[in-house]
């Protein structure tokens, strides 16, 4: 097998895996989260145990993406 045609595969398989990475995110950003993928939310509700609706960690609109679609 030639060499060149090894070179040539090796690149492109590099530049599959690094030009999506260099691209930005496609797709609005997720307005729960401001496109951070976390959340911290806090505020009264007296319908909670405690008076308070307490919500962390990953978003649940975007999956903890950042972005709605991908």
């Amino acid at each position: 097998m030639d060499p060149s045609i090894l070179i040539l595969v090796a690149v492109v398989g590099l530049a599959i895996i690094v030009v999506p990475r260099l691209l930005p995110p496609r797709g609005p950003i997720c307005t729960r989260c401001e496109g951070t993928g976390y959340i911290n939310e806090r505020w009264p509700d007296p319908s909670a145990p405690g008076g308070w609706h307490v919500a962390e960690g990953k978003c649940p609109r975007c999956g903890g993406k950042g972005k709605m679609r991908s």
